[in-house]
């Protein structure tokens, strides 16, 4: 296993922080259109950091869909999806995160079949380069985020894998070590994020170590189910930020590494 954390400052600075805290690689997320298109253009220098740092970029993902309208994955919408993977596999990721939003307008088959449609394409788009599609878990304008959902995806579509978050599924009420035992044979990915509530209301999403995670319990299934992939810190918290956000990646990178063997 390697670690590594969420960065979407991809210029010279954000390379050379990554390197500077010890971890091994970059995950570049894309909340929006915009910022997929921004990597898109930057994707010439982001090649030219990882060459001077040796830094590479495990995963870029998209987040916050907004492909689906009206019944139909949109084309022009679509296309921005397939030129950030495009630049994900350029760059030598190896992992491209995405997901699907629900159209209220038709039935849930519908959205099943046009999601499985959309991911399929982006899925054949990847075949035999090196980067493998994965669903996330994380439900912002996304359908497909428990084992319900992925018994019908994950089950047409073979080459597609998952990127887990345990603090979603522990968030929504699941038995987060029980999807990852059930599932984790298809875990492409792996967020790093804590997450603490008091009673049944969600408090913060401090720096993993000092949440309610069981990660000693998270990691022995990861071991068991054969993975070996990537470890990506996610900061996540407004508590958390400058000097203190600093501290708290510092943190969560000594309190994982106990766990990687």
């Amino acid at each position: 296993m390697r670690l590594g954390r969420i960065q979407n400052n991809y210029t010279a600075e954000g390379f050379d922080l990554v390197k500077n805290t010890g971890l091994d690689f970059v995950e570049i997320c894309c909340n929006n259109e915009q910022e997929a298109d921004a990597l898109v253009a930057a994707k010439a220098s982001v090649a030219e950091q990882i060459a001077r740092t040796g830094i590479d970029v495990s995963c870029v993902g998209r987040w916050n869909h907004d492909v689906h309208v009206d019944g139909k994955i949109v084309a022009e919408r679509k296309a921005h999806y397939i030129a950030l993977l495009d630049t994900a596999i350029e760059l030598g990721a190896k992992t491209f995160v995405c997901g699907c939003n629900y159209d209220e307008s038709i039935s849930l088959y519908k959205n099943y079949t046009n999601a499985i449609d959309f991911l399929g394409e982006l899925c054949e788009r990847a075949k035999g380069t090196g980067t493998k599609i994965a669903i996330q878990n994380c439900d912002w304008n996304n359908f497909i985020v428990s084992p319900k959902h992925w018994e019908v995806v994950l089950g047409e579509l073979t080459d597609l894998g998952l990127k887990y978050d345990a603090s979603h599924s522990y968030n929504r009420g699941e038995d987060y070590l029980a999807v990852l035992s059930d599932w984790g044979e298809r875990v492409a990915h792996v967020h790093i994020k804590g997450t603490t509530h008091a009673g049944r209301r969600h408090v913060d999403d401090p720096p993993a170590g000092m949440d309610d995670i069981k990660w000693p319990s998270l990691f022995s299934i990861l071991y068991a189910r054969g993975y070996n992939g990537d470890l990506s810190i996610e900061p996540h918290s407004d508590a958390w930020s400058g000097e203190r956000g600093s501290a708290g990646v510092a943190f969560t990178r000594d309190y994982i590494r106990k766990f990687m063997l």
